[in-house]
């Protein structure tokens, strides 16, 4: 256990960090914070303070910083692989970013395992920052609104679902996705899912057709293909040249090794 100093002029500062118990703050939130409780110190002042008690830790992202509550017993991280996600966001400039791929599934409540390196998803052309770099970076523009979990932005059931079908070879746990396909095609609606699929060719409806029909939702699979685009297959979900499964229906050659789980 580290012993951190509380003086008396920050306390009724910490008190309010721990009322408040921000994963991350900003300067702004601070100096926000001080004022609200009668600290009129100058910000950079109150921020060199409690950086140097180890009540804020230093992070990548500049201009915010962890706070390490009083819990934690010392000047301890999280451990929060999304910490610099959580401090690009707090930031803000308008950065188009959600937890994506496998880590959407395993935030969603999918996956029973989270990634071994976490997913980020952004629009193309979207530059990565410098204090994300590792984290793995996927290119999507969602059509549906991202859900809150665990206070991040993450990718819905939608989003997941045609961003797999569309760019296979981005989401990198196939073999386990059996575990929860059912699961997940109970939510989505044939419109929902074309909306995220417009202007994508045949083969990425046609894959998310076939994922929809593995998860037990057959009809909606079918009227999925009724408002896809024109185009002939087959369409290869997984590497081309490996062995596969052949579904004439949606013309989809799977060879991920996908294994729906039936309880």
């Amino acid at each position: 256990m580290t012993v951190r100093d509380v003086t008396k002029s920050l306390a009724p500062l910490l008190q309010q960090l721990e009322l408040e118990q921000p994963r991350v703050v900003t300067k702004v939130e601070l100096e926000s914070f001080a004022t609200l409780v009668g600290v009129d110190w100058p910000v950079e002042v109150v921020v060199r303070r409690l950086r140097e008690a180890g009540w804020l830790l230093d992070l990548r992202t500049r201009g915010v910083w962890e706070f390490a509550p009083a819990a934690r017993a010392g000047a301890f991280g999280s451990g929060d692989p999304f910490i610099e996600l959580r401090a690009t966001l707090a930031r803000g400039g308008g950065s188009p970013l959600g937890v994506a791929a496998e880590s959407a599934a395993y935030l969603l409540g999918l996956a029973s395992r989270r990634p071994d390196r976490e997913v980020i998803g952004a629009p193309a052309g979207v530059l990565t920052p410098k204090a994300l770099r590792d984290l793995r970076f996927v290119h999507w523009t969602p059509r549906a609104e991202f859900v809150a979990k665990d206070g991040l932005p993450v990718w819905s059931v939608t989003t997941l679902l045609a961003f797999m079908a569309a760019k296979p070879g981005g989401y990198r746990d196939w073999p386990n996705v059996g575990e929860w396909i059912v699961q997940a095609a109970k939510v989505i609606t044939a419109e929902a899912i074309a909306e995220e699929l417009s202007g994508h060719p045949r083969a990425a409806w046609a894959r998310t057709a076939y994922l929809l029909d593995r998860g037990a939702e057959s009809d909606v699979a079918v009227h999925l293909m009724k408002l896809a685009p024109s185009g002939t297959g087959p369409f290869y979900l997984g590497r081309r040249g490996v062995s596969g499964r052949y579904d004439g229906r949606f013309d989809v050659v799977d060879s991920t090794g996908l294994e729906v789980r039936v309880e």
